[in-house]
């Protein structure tokens, strides 16, 4: 809080859009109180920290529980006409009960913000360009960014313009999220930029259809610890070990018709990573060479509303790969996302900074997700609901156990989910949430006894009490 009103007094006396009497000024806040009341196996939700034979162990009860906080305070200084406005926000993350020391410890504009424990989550200027007639706006700085939801929602330094031209609205942009000090590597390499670009329109009314493509690329130079690797698969992991060159371009659509609803997503990835090695999931490393790209993913939503009643059928795919040894990748690879679909799975659990991953996809051997949820309004203050899921891998995750025995299998299992929220406030929520995940073999892989076949399911249990304003 000190921070916040120390940057407030500071803007202010350097006379931030003219003067403070020309100003306005608003303060918002997302107070995030979490508990993860039990859960099997803690180390299941290890953050994307995959590690064959690790994550679950089945001769012992690995059971916890734990509570956190998590704060977003940001403040938002306009002008009166709102041609210009400045956005600061800090983020305290998982900070737990009980918790020694700092979270997180390096510092500047990275994927996801800065990664202290105090963090400064957003910082940019929002800025109508002088001159333009229509709705167009300038945005630099560390921002909210908004892609596509399965291929690049998070927060980035980055350069964006965006607006709007009759019925259809279009977005542009350059972002930094990882640089390499010339200074100590030489001229100007492993820099990695992305630029990108989205259209957007409604055909009808409460519908809408959009197109994205992006770019990401440096120029790493070759050397021979230049690797991908299986256990990190998502572009933000790679940084500037591998010379990146991706392509990305998506269609999106959602249409609803009187009671009905569809929501769809289809991408395709190209492209190349040169210079490296393909380390798979068992460590196993592939021969040094150029690696081309192709991959896929899709997405859809169709549903209907009856009374207060919503009933959403999902399916999801996100391509893998079953070779690391040849020259392509089929496997789609997201670049920073954060995935709720499930609550053992993914973040769609209360304590959604303690995750097994935030992608849609398990290691590079992608997904295929079939989930039936429903959720109904029972008055204007309590909401219920609850989903079952099925999942399993697009490509067979292969390991092997100490005895030399060679299993495969893609069954993630069936999950039951369920959750509810009730209004204690207008701004104040508190909800609880429980899923059981009953393990198919594929998840025999990160069992501490590698049988091929699954022995342990994993639960979780939370709640949150939420106050945003």
């Amino acid at each position: 809080m000190k921070k916040t009103l120390a940057v407030a007094a500071i803007v202010s006396s350097m006379g931030f859009v003219g003067s403070a009497a020309a100003a306005n000024f608003a303060f918002h806040g997302d107070l995030d109180h979490r508990f993860q009341v039990y859960t099997n196996h803690a180390d299941f939700l290890g953050n994307d920290h995959f590690k064959k034979g690790g994550l679950v162990n089945v001769d012992k009860d690995v059971n916890d529980s734990w509570g956190e906080v998590k704060y977003r305070l940001w403040s938002e200084m306009a002008s009166d006409n709102k041609n210009v406005k400045g956005v600061y926000a800090i983020e305290i993350g998982g900070l737990e009960f009980g918790q020694s020391g700092s979270v997180g410890k390096s510092k500047g504009g990275l994927y996801s913000g800065d990664g202290v424990n105090i963090e400064t989550r957003w910082a940019y200027l929002d800025m109508q360009v002088p001159g333009v007639a229509d709705k167009m706006r300038l945005k630099t700085g560390l921002q909210p960014f908004n892609l596509n939801k399965y291929f690049w929602k998070e927060t980035v330094m980055g350069v964006n313009l965006d607006g709007q031209v009759g019925n259809v609205g279009y977005y542009v942009g350059w972002e930094r999220p990882y640089r390499v000090d010339a200074g100590s590597a030489g001229p100007d390499v492993g820099d990695v930029d992305a630029f990108v670009g989205k259209v957007s329109f409604s055909p009808m009314a409460k519908s809408k259809v959009g197109f994205f493509a992006s770019y990401i690329g440096n120029d790493a130079e070759a050397n021979a610890h230049n690797k991908i690797e299986a256990t990190k698969w998502e572009i933000k992991k790679l940084k500037d070990t591998v010379d990146l060159g991706v392509y990305t371009m998506g269609l999106n659509g959602k249409f609803n018709i009187n009671n009905l609803f569809f929501d769809g997503d289809f991408i395709y990835q190209g492209g190349s990573i040169d210079n490296a090695t393909y380390v798979d999931q068992n460590g196993v490393t592939s021969p040094y060479h150029d690696f081309d790209i192709s991959a896929f993913f899709a997405h859809v939503d169709v549903g209907a509303k009856i009374g207060a009643t919503k009933i959403t059928g999902t399916y999801m795919y996100a391509s893998g790969d079953d070779d690391p040894n040849d020259d392509n990748i089929d496997a789609y690879i997201a670049t920073d996302v954060d995935m709720g679909f499930s609550q053992v799975i993914t973040e769609g659990h209360a304590t959604t900074d303690d995750y097994f991953t935030e992608r849609p996809y398990i290691l590079d051997k992608g997904m295929h997700l079939f989930k039936l949820a429903a959720d109904t309004k029972v008055s204007s203050k309590l909401k219920v609901g609850g989903a079952l899921l099925y999942m399993m891998t697009a490509e067979d995750i292969t390991y092997s156990n100490s005895a030399g025995q060679h299993f495969a299998d893609d069954s993630v299992g069936t999950e039951v989910d369920a959750y509810v929220k009730y209004k204690l406030y207008p701004d104040v929520t508190l909800s609880m949430n429980a899923g059981y995940l009953f393990t198919g073999d594929a998840m025999d892989y990160f069992e501490s006894d590698l049988n091929g076949s699954a022995d342990e399911d994993i639960y979780t249990v939370g709640a949150r009490l939420r106050y945003k304003f």
